[in-house]
């Protein structure tokens, strides 16, 4: 900064700088959607190594491909996988309907008297309706009510119909955590667009919505978010919002004494009873069903439930009284992920290592085998070492089970349980559960949260409306900066992956943004216990696929510019044959490559490699895997680089600081090989003139680049002319005057 000098030195002043470094974007983030032995669910994990993979998700399992693609993803190079576990849902828009079950047990004592129990047939979450009540009497006295409430938010409009809308014109909506959803409207919609019906209107929202609805009150149209409860949330906006229909704008908020009328938590009817009834308990069965105990024990303990909110949460209305002995449940123990793996776990009880009255040491095993110890737990919540806090530690907690006290205080005897009723939720599955909702995040919008996301995968799913979400999801709602890999389905021959394509599943010309591969490969059998004795496995190839991409990317700067395909570029390592020997009949392969099928193959003396590089358009734009994917790092590199101009006033200068800026980086790219030529001016142009940003263009905000990239096409065919070398018979002739 400027200053007045007042004598004689030397003053150093820092000025911006005339070209903004664009830093480069990652390219080989791979997404993975599959089943998995135990891990989280619907939730996206990193991992960084097939150990890593095998920590959270577990090893092996008959049922998934998904840890053989990782395993063939790290060992062709990757370094960098999220992986999404899913399992068949019941709803595929609501996260908690999964129907995967967590094994549980319950540590117990005996000897004592017992509290009465009312225990539920139902695992949380549960489904309840708004006004719903649970009357709980305990000990004879006068039932108490507990009333669950939960309202949607909504929005109505500001006047009633008809409205005068115009083509094209889009309503952007919120509803709960979702992204905005711009809803346009076209004159095919309605009778007459300049007055259309709020029935109209409605009906055209419904066909555009996703986790909320829209309807007709009394002439005036409201919008309402599917979820009904406190964690609702509605926002509806820009000009048409307010000036055509009158709504509201801003965020609107459900309300309730729960987050979600349709997936309530164990913890939240736990804060409810125990607020408003007194002497009663509300915790986890050993199933990890809701149970209601009183805090009173024997004969005279009585407990009752009813109301309309029983059946909801699986209790029954018979009265239940307590015994003068007998076991009680102690602590609850439930498996940390669902799935059946869960069941092979058992739990130990012994006296405490420092033989400390009221305390006790767990130990949990897997297969017999010990495989974690903690000693000296406590049963009273004020204790350093209180058992659920040490067990459910984030860090230095149990990895394979959580822990809820049942009866505070109370100390379980020695004994050893098994975890029981855990399952992978597996029956039913189809192919949504792979799809998932976008509003709710499963399935592969699990993987929006992964920012970096550049690859998707999902290995052992090869179905046409599989194939077709990965799509769109990369084209659509990852905006075309993410590259997917499609599977060959399982056992198809050359004229089988001919006519899914091009028919069953119509993907040929369908998109840039992924290629297919074909056929499945086989591999080692990484373990005989789980797969069988068979020394080889078919596996789809995507993981591996994936892996040799990664490879690639990362051989040197600008590898993402070279064809992951050929017998250097396009080795896979660790495939030891394919389900289809006709891959490697090269007629076989002039069937399937013209139709946008990358064949696998190998030859005499050569390694097993992809033979392709195609993605499944001819027609776009970029047409090959590296053409298509170097052309999507520029964009997401730019993007990211070019931020500091946003919101900055649209000068000449600025304009010409984002052409230098463009132009550096794209100047570097070209060192790195990504265009056909080594000359600036013959590799790419980069225009921000004024013309391209006149002043009308100004006043809408935006400041426009425009940017042409010679992108490199790869040499699918060598030619080899040969003939009769008539130079010497020539040269005669010549001599001789002939």
């Amino acid at each position: 900064m400027s200053r007045e000098l007042l004598s004689s030195k030397i003053v150093v002043e820092e000025e911006e700088p005339q070209v903004r470094g664009i830093p480069s974007a990652p390219t080989s983030v791979a997404g993975a959607v599959g089943l998995a032995e135990r891990g989280p669910i619907g939730q996206a994990v990193q991992c960084t190594s097939f150990e890593e993979y095998q920590a959270t998700f577990g090893g092996f399992t008959p049922d998934s491909d998904l840890a053989l693609a990782a395993m063939g993803f790290f060992e062709n190079g990757g370094s960098n996988l999220w992986v999404v576990r899913t399992a068949h849902y019941e709803d595929a828009s609501i996260p908690e309907s999964h129907t995967a079950t967590r094994a549980a047990a319950a540590l117990t004592t005996g000897g004592g008297p017992t509290p009465a129990a009312v225990r539920g047939t139902l695992r949380p979450p549960f489904t309840l309706a708004d006004g719903q009540r649970l009357g709980v009497s305990v000990n004879g006295a006068e039932a108490v009510d507990v009333v669950f409430s939960g309202a949607a938010a909504a929005v109505s409009a500001g006047r009633p119909g008809p409205y005068d809308l115009t083509a094209g014109q889009p309503l952007r909506v919120r509803v709960d955590d979702s992204r905005d959803v711009f809803i346009p409207f076209a004159e095919g919609d309605f009778a007459d667009m300049a007055q259309a019906t709020a029935q109209e209107v409605a009906a055209v929202l419904n066909a555009g919505l996703v986790g909320g609805r829209a309807l007709v009150e009394e002439s005036m149209l409201r919008i309402a978010s599917d979820t009904q409860g406190a964690a609702s949330r509605l926002e509806v906006g820009d000009a048409v919002a307010g000036d055509v229909f009158g709504f509201a704008l801003g965020p609107q908020v459900g309300s309730g004494n729960v987050q979600s009328l349709r997936a309530v938590e164990l913890a939240e009817v736990r804060a409810l009873v125990e607020a408003a009834v007194a002497g009663v308990r509300v915790a986890p069965t050993s199933l990890g069903a809701l149970q209601l105990l009183t805090q009173s024990t024997g004969p005279g303990a009585s407990l009752r439930v009813q109301g309309d909110a029983g059946s909801g949460l699986g209790l029954d209305a018979m009265l239940h009284t307590g015994d003068a002995s007998g076991a009680i449940d102690v602590l609850h123990l439930e498996a940390k992920d669902a799935g059946a793996y869960a069941n092979r776990l058992e739990v130990e009880v012994r006296p405490a290592t420092n033989g400390a009255p009221d305390t006790f040491d767990v130990l949990i095993l897997e297969d017999g085998t010990y495989r974690e110890s903690f000693p000296n737990l406590s049963s009273a919540e004020d204790d350093a070492r209180y058992v659920e806090r040490v067990l459910n530690d984030e860090r230095t907690g149990s990895s394979y089970v959580r822990a809820f006290m049942v009866q505070p205080g109370a100390v379980p005897d020695e004994q050893t349980v098994a975890l029981a009723g855990g399952t992978d939720g597996l029956v039913g599955l189809d192919d949504t559960d792979f799809i998932g909702s976008e509003a709710d995040g499963t399935g592969l919008y699990a993987l929006d949260a992964v920012q970096d996301l550049t690859l998707l995968l999902v290995p052992g799913r090869a179905t046409p409306a599989v194939h077709n979400a990965m799509v769109r999801y990369c084209e659509v709602a990852r905006g075309g900066l993410v590259f997917a890999i499609l599977d060959s389905p399982a056992g198809y021959r050359t004229t089988d992956m001919v006519s899914y394509v091009s028919q069953e599943a119509a993907l040929e010309g369908l998109s840039e943004h992924a290629a297919i591969y074909w056929p499945r490969v086989k591999v080692l059998n990484p373990s005989r216990g789980v797969f069988g004795n068979v020394a080889q496995l078919v596996v789809p190839p995507s993981g591996i696929i994936a892996g040799v991409f990664a490879r690639n990317d990362a051989a040197r700067p600008g590898g993402v510019y070279e064809a992951p395909a050929g017998i250097e570029a396009g080795r896979m390592f660790g495939v030891l044959g394919f389900e289809s020997a006709e891959c490697l009949d090269e007629k076989k392969r002039d069937i399937v490559y013209p139709r946008r099928i990358n064949p696998l193959t190998t030859g005499t003396g050569q390694p097993r490699y992809i033979d392709g590089s195609r993605t499944l358009k001819a027609n776009g734009n970029f047409p090959f895997v590296a053409e298509r994917r170097g052309v999507s790092f520029i964009e997401r590199s730019l993007k990211a680089g070019l931020q500091f101009a946003r919101h900055r006033n649209n000068t000449e200068g600025l304009r010409a600081q984002v052409r230098r800026s463009i132009a550096t980086f794209l100047l570097a790219q070209m060192k790195n090989g990504a265009f056909r030529s080594q000359e600036p001016a013959k590799a790419f142009f980069v225009d921000v003139s004024d013309a391209l940003t006149p002043p009308s263009v100004v006043f809408a905000g935006k400041l426009v680049a425009r940017i042409g990239l010679a992108t490199n096409k790869p040499a699918e065919f060598i030619v080899l002319r040969i003939a009769q070398d008539t130079r010497a018979l020539e040269a005669e002739l010549a001599s001789a005057g002939l």
